[in-house]
């Protein structure tokens, strides 16, 4: 049984791209857990809690400037051919512009002691502009390198970025810790988004030019509508911690922030998973000229791992936490409760993102729309609501029931497909 496990997973792509994924995951938590530990040793509380909100916000910008492209280039530019190359050139173009509107408007609107760090002069606006593009190159490249499974390129290029700011934490610069590390933290990931877009050819993942796509008509308005999608059911990903550091101390912040970027990062597994299966569905219905769904086989194998890998990581947050606190002190003690119930949420997560993936590659709006809708209104309504008040205790429990929620609906399409469907209409 072993031996067909071991012979089936070798065949997969899903589930090599999947684990090569975990291991970029792995060695991203584990050396980012070791960044925010150094900085706790050169920071206080309060400075680490505005180095944190910065970074929070390039997040944020990122999210809200992405135009839903990296879906549109999975879906629709996962061959190596002079039209995908169109279609990430212009991609590429359209990220750089929306970012540095997204940015330069966030900073013009947010008025916290986290930003006012960068909008006293001309240079800190233009550095917070150009991290928000160049982080955003970074994923649209990540979506041609897995689509060439180059996932030995794709966790390389996790490790440089985060091995090469550690030596930095501790280096005396004369500059406020807070701004320095929100700087050390974005520069590296940065220069390796540029660096991407360069040598992209060289990596396997294909080039970049900027003819007029013959399909960019379909490619924007899938994009569109995928970018609506992408804003109502990640609001909350990224809203969430944007109102606790703003509702909350600093130092509670931080507590928060570390819970919510470990979080974050296992969340990261079943998205990564799910892209995975929108790379290899929509490159069968490329090949095909199908509007296909994934492979029945394969949308098994992608929901049992996902699934399976969020409940362990959930029961491993039960010691994770209060580990976790032990190591940064007494300062962080909530974060040993905080962790494992933001944690929770991540199985419900596992199942919308399999669900989600599968109607994005059978093209099927309602449900894409339905789901992601759901799941952004029944996290986000709370949260404005309640966490003011109720700090990070509302925010909790809002994520972690919206989140059922979402997992409810996306079953529900789910099934709704399947007694709609006449025929197997899938892709294997």
């Amino acid at each position: 049984m072993i031996r067909g496990l071991l012979a089936r997973s070798k065949s997969s792509g899903l589930i090599q791209g999947s684990a090569w994924i975990l291991v970029g995951l792995g060695a991203q938590a584990i050396l980012g857990f070791a960044f925010w530990l150094l900085g706790a040793r050169v920071a206080t509380s309060t400075e680490l809690g505005q180095a944190s909100a910065l970074f929070t916000a390039i997040q944020f910008v990122n999210y809200a400037s992405g135009l839903g492209l990296t879906i549109a280039l999975a879906r629709h530019a996962t061959l190596q051919t002079r039209e995908s190359d169109a279609l990430f050139g212009w991609s590429v173009v359209a990220t750089i512009i929306a970012s540095v509107i997204c940015g330069a408007g966030y900073l013009a609107v947010a008025d916290t002691s986290a930003t006012r760090l960068v909008k006293g002069s001309f240079g800190g606006w233009a550095l917070f502009c150009a991290f928000t593009a160049a982080t955003s190159i970074l994923l649209l490249a990540d979506v041609r390198l897995m689509a060439a499974r180059r996932w030995g390129w794709l966790v390389g290029r996790v490790l440089v970025a985060s091995l090469l700011r550690l030596p930095f934490v501790e280096l005396d610069v004369g500059m406020d810790p807070a701004l320095w590390l929100y700087i050390l933290m974005l520069t590296p990931p940065a220069v390796v988004g540029i660096g991407s877009i360069v040598f992209l050819r060289r990596m396997g993942g294909g080039g970049i030019n900027f003819h007029r796509p013959q399909t960019l008509r379909p490619f924007a308005r899938y994009s569109g509508v995928n970018w609506v999608a992408t804003l109502a059911s990640q609001a909350p990903q990224f809203i969430l911690p944007l109102v606790v550091a703003q509702s909350v101390r600093p130092s509670i912040n931080a507590s928060f922030f570390l819970a919510w970027t470990v979080t974050s990062l296992v969340f990261l597994v079943p998205a990564a998973i799910a892209q995975v299966l929108l790379v290899e569905g929509g490159k069968d219905a490329q090949v095909t000229e199908a509007s296909g769904v994934p492979g029945s086989e394969r949308e098994r194998e992608a929901l049992i791992f996902s699934v399976g890998l969020a409940v362990a990581a959930w029961l491993g947050s039960l010691v994770a936490g209060p580990a976790i606190a032990a190591v940064f002190g007494s300062d962080y003690d909530r974060l040993a409760r905080l962790l494992p119930s933001l944690m929770f949420a991540g199985i419900p997560w596992a199942i919308t993102s399999i669900r989600l993936s599968e109607a994005r590659i059978r093209k099927d709006q309602v449900a894409t729309v339905a789901i992601t809708v759901t799941l952004g209104i029944t996290i986000l309504v709370p949260t404005l609501l309640l966490v003011p008040s109720g700090g990070t205790t509302a925010a909790t429990t809002a994520f972690v029931v919206g989140n059922f929620a979402g997992a409810a609906v996306a079953i529900v399409m789910h099934e709704r497909w399947k007694r709609s469907a006449r025929t197997p209409a899938l892709v294997t």
